[in-house]
């Protein structure tokens, strides 16, 4: 029982939002950690489970993949944005200069200038490499 313990106190916390606003405050609130944090802006998915973004589908299982690679005692955000709010050009995701978002998806690491745009996601030496590299 304790060795569970330990290893899930090491995996990477996973969190999911949809709305901007939701996805504001969970950011800032994860800076004073201290820890990474990654962050995947991605289509929403639909009933069936599928993004209406073929370059989101392309690279979800890419990165799924790579989170397991990430440091311990990171966090990974997933951030699904719906179709209308993503093709107006007044986005607040495409406006905020911290996520300054112009492709989906776009895998990037919280306030660093570490990021992967469009079919970038979907290049496993990539991905794992943005989740190992410290800076």
């Amino acid at each position: 029982m304790r060795a569970s313990l330990v290893r899930f106190a090491k995996m990477v916390v996973k969190h999911k939002v949809t709305g901007y606003e939701e996805f504001t405050k969970l950011a800032e609130s994860l800076e004073s950690s201290g820890e990474p944090v990654h962050i995947l802006f991605t289509g929403s998915k639909d009933e069936n489970g599928e993004s209406w973004c073929p370059y989101c589908v392309q690279a979800a299982p890419v990165v799924t993949k790579a989170v397991e690679t990430a440091p311990e005692k990171s966090h990974f955000i997933t951030v699904e944005i719906e179709r209308p709010f993503w093709k107006d050009l007044n986005c607040p995701y495409r406006k905020d200069p911290r996520t300054h978002l112009v492709f989906l998806p776009t895998l990037l690491r919280w306030r660093s200038p570490q990021r992967l745009d469009g079919s970038q996601c979907a290049n496993a030496d990539l991905v794992e490499m943005l989740f190992q590299d410290e800076d």
